[in-house]
């Protein structure tokens, strides 16, 4: 004899029912908007912030790219910095003699994302203060170029220290800079917190 099965459905109150009441939808709905509110302001500063440190790798790359091949290929290699956005980076070409004749350029970097060469009125100088006059800053007289030595000398052949200084119109948290210890030919480089340069 086989056992009969209950195949009615209890409507007791600790059942389980089917979908959502209109309450946990408004509830669900409101925290949506919450969280979109708070993202929007998030992501748009990340978004700064993120176009800011490209200008200071480009720089950074476009630097350490000339003191490399200066040093491999024992040659002066010149930076020049190009309103309101380009790095050129050149080489001096010698006759027999060891004289200059020409310069080549052999690479351009671009600074994106609206970033352009540019000091920002207030913001001081870089912790290792280098100058801050201008938005490309160096103690001698250009052109500046990087030697066999690793060394960045200016036009007379001195060692020069310089800073250049990066960020978007408008903008003042964007403010990054690149500074250049000349003897070695080593790079730091900043981003500006509001309040103080930080590595």
């Amino acid at each position: 004899m086989g056992m009969a099965r209950n195949t009615t459905r209890g409507t007791g109150l600790g059942e389980a029912n089917d979908g959502f009441s209109l309450i946990e939808l408004m509830v669900v709905a409101a925290l949506a908007a919450v969280l979109v509110g708070i993202a929007i302001p998030v992501t748009d500063s990340f978004i700064r912030t993120a176009r800011a440190d490209s200008s200071v790798s480009a720089a950074t790359n476009a630097i350490d790219m000339a003191h490399d091949r200066a040093v491999s290929e024992r040659r002066n290699y010149v930076l020049t910095f190009t309103p309101p956005n380009r790095i050129l980076l050149g080489r001096q070409e010698i006759n027999a003699a060891g004289v200059v004749i020409s310069t080549t350029q052999v690479e351009q970097f671009i600074l994106e994302g609206g970033q352009t060469f540019l000091k920002f009125t207030g913001i001081p100088d870089t912790p290792d203060l280098f100058g801050a006059t201008s938005a490309t800053t160096f103690s001698g007289t250009a052109p500046f170029m990087f030697t066999s030595d690793g060394s960045l000398v200016d036009s007379n052949g001195d060692v020069v220290n310089g800073s250049i200084f990066f960020g978007i119109p408008g903008q003042p948290l964007t403010q990054r800079a690149v500074t250049i210890f000349g003897v070695t030919g080593l790079t730091h480089n900043w981003k500006w917190r509001g309040a103080q340069w930080m590595e």
